[in-house]
This record gives structure tokens, C-alpha cells and sequence, in this order.
């Protein structure tokens, strides 16, 4: 299952995912990590040594290996919403999956996949979401069960919920300072949001007692609110410089997670609706843009017999998931 972490600028929305990404490793055989952020500081929040590939710079490699033997397309590109096809490739949730081990940064039972950040050439000509495609694309060919954990940081405000990725995580959790200008990022995607608002929660972060606690509730509702991360000295220690500290505010971030933890593992993913929405958005894309693009028709040829109950009995017959004749 997938969660993504989003929030304001600054509420601390990268060290509760490294937190969250810690708390469930301690829990489960393996932890696939996320890096979604344009600033892209997972990594260090996790302690994690080594060069990161950045996903965002192997977009025409990654769809390529996705493509797989598919021959519906013809020559026609993939892009980042391209529904799958039963001859795609796919990515499984483990340590050994090829695609993992190939562009993840392992780090005892955690791994970490990056999108990336800006690069001198992007100046002027670039938006984060054209490296947000590759991310799509892997999202969109994963097969991951209910047993697998995908824990993601996410860029932050509502950016979001303007791409295919806005479907692509089975709980999204913002991380909101007890401050109006934090919370009114929630209360905006909240907004938007439409039925993916019910699978949205918050976390207090930097909460000094139950007054704070309180003020985020009555603005976004107790059975939104899942706990709070007090405000703490080991992070600020962790932060000049002293990393044993992270251990200790890791510690007080564990109350929340528990809460957090009980909400993901009892999320399930309803396959048929998501491949629905992704073929959607698939034509809205190809309508608005790509067809007239790459001057063809890109909807001609597209695989709408493929069901991912399919892929998931073949791919991952651990998972018991009943194919679809």
C-alpha cells in the first residue's frame, strides 16, 4: 500500500516521512521509500550514504523498460499516464525487483527511489511536473500488495493533486503546523479534492500541548486528526549537526505513526477503479496535448483488456490474488 506525505513548505513534512519510513522498517521485511520533493532531502533525513539516480533524468530509459513486449503501440511514445498492457514490465515492491535494485539506494531493509531536483539545464524551460513523469509512469506499473509498504515525500502544497499521482497513493497524510497558514494547505486540497479527500488524514507537527493539538482539530476535524509530533529539541539538535539525536525524536514521533500505521495497513485498493481513472486521464492527456503533439492518434491501440488482478497473479502469485478470466 502507498501513503504520501504532503504539507506546507517548512511544517516538517520531509523529517515525519523519514520518521514514518523508520517506524514502519522496524515493522515490516522491506520499506520502499520515496523521494518526490523537488528539494529532495529524504535522503539526508534518512542518514542514507551514497549517490542517488534521479529518476527524472532516465524518463525515456524508464518508459522503455516499462514498455516492455507490448505491441498495441506501435511506435507510439509512452508517456507518463500510458495505461499498462499485459506484455508491459512491471515493478514489484522487494529489495531484489530489477528495476528496485537498479535505480534504488539501499540501506538495510529500506529503499530509496529519488525523482530528482532541478538541473542547470531545466533553468528557465522546466516544470517539476515533467520529471514527475517518470514517477507516474513507475506508479502506474507497480504492482504492490496489500502487504507491501510505499511510503512517499511528496512536493509540497496541493501540486499534487494536478497530476496522475493524485490517484496513485492509497492514503495521503499532511503534516500541519498549528498555525491557519499550515492548516489552510489541507483545507485547499480538501477542496479540490473530491472523493480522494476520504482517504486524507493530518499529523500535528511541532505541537506545544493540547491547546495546539485542539486548534488544528477544530479547523480540520477530529476524525482527520491522527496525532501529534510534539515540538522537540532532539530534532533541532539533529538539524546542527548531532545525528544520534534523530533516534531519540524518532522516538517521540511514535505515538502519531502507531495511529497512522493502523490506518494504512487496513487500507485496500479498489484495482478497477484506479485503472478507470488512469485510463481518464490517459485520454484527457492525449485529447488535450499529446495526440496533436506527436501528431498521431495516441488512444488507437490501447491494451482495455488489460486488468491488473491479471498482472498481480502473475507477477506476485504470493499476493492470492484471484485473476480475472
Amino acid at each position: 500500500m502507498r501513503i504520501a506525505f504532503l504539507g506546507k513548505g517548512g511544517a516538517g513534512k520531509t523529517t515525519t516521512a523519514a520518521g514514518f519510513v523508520k517506524y514502519a522498517a522496524s515493522k515490516h521485511p522491506f520499506v520502499l521509500a520515496v523521494d518526490a520533493d523537488v528539494n529532495a532531502h529524504l535522503k539526508s533525513a534518512l542518514s542514507f550514504n551514497g549517490e542517488a539516480k534521479q529518476l527524472g533524468l532516465h524518463f525515456d530509459e524508464i518508459t522503455e523498460f516499462l514498455r516492455g513486449k507490448r505491441e498495441d503501440l506501435g511506435t507510439r511514445p509512452i508517456i507518463g499516464t500510458t495505461p499498462p498492457s499485459a506484455k508491459s514490465n512491471f515493478i514489484t515492491v522487494n529489495a531484489n525487483d530489477p528495476f528496485v535494485s537498479k535505480y534504488g539506494l539501499k540501506q538495510g531493509n529500506i529503499t530509496l527511489l529519488t525523482v530528482g531536483t532541478y538541473q542547470q539545464e531545466d533553468v528557465g524551460g522546466s516544470c517539476y511536473h515533467e520529471k514527475l513523469k517518470s514517477l507516474a509512469g513507475i506508479f502506474h506499473h507497480m504492482l504492490d500488495t496489500d502487504n507491501d509498504i510505499v511510503i512517499a515525500d511528496t512536493t509540497a502544497g496541493t501540486d499534487n493533486v494536478a497530476t496522475s499521482l493524485s490517484f496513485a497513493y492509497d492514503l495521503n497524510v499532511f503534516v500541519l503546523e498549528p498555525t491557519e497558514k499550515s492548516v489552510q494547505v489541507y483545507l485547499d486540497y480538501k477542496a479540490i479534492a473530491g472523493d480522494l479527500a476520504s482517504r486524507t488524514y493530518v499529523i500535528g507537527n511541532k505541537v506545544d500541548g493540547q491547546d495546539d493539538a485542539e486548534f488544528i482539530q477544530g479547523l480540520v476535524g477530529k476524525d482527520r486528526y491522527l496525532g501529534s509530533i510534539p515540538f522537540s529539541r532532539n530534532l533541532k539538535s539533529f538539524e546542527q549537526g548531532e545525528e544520534e539525536a534523530i533516534n531519540d525524536f524518532h522516538g517521540e514521533q511514535a505515538t502519531a505513526f502507531t495511529e497512522l500505521h493502523k490506518k494504512l495497513v487496513a487500507s485496500k485498493r479498489d484495482w478497477q477503479q484506479y485503472l478507470d481513472r488512469l485510463h481518464s486521464t490517459y485520454k484527457w492527456d492525449c485529447e488535450r496535448w499529446y495526440s496533436d503533439f506527436y501528431g498521431c492518434d495516441m488512444l488507437e491501440g490501447i491494451d482495455k483488456s488489460f486488468r491488473y488482478e491479471n498482472a498481480l497473479a502473475q507477477w506476485c502469485p504470493q499476493a492470492k490474488v484471484a485473476a480475472l478470466v
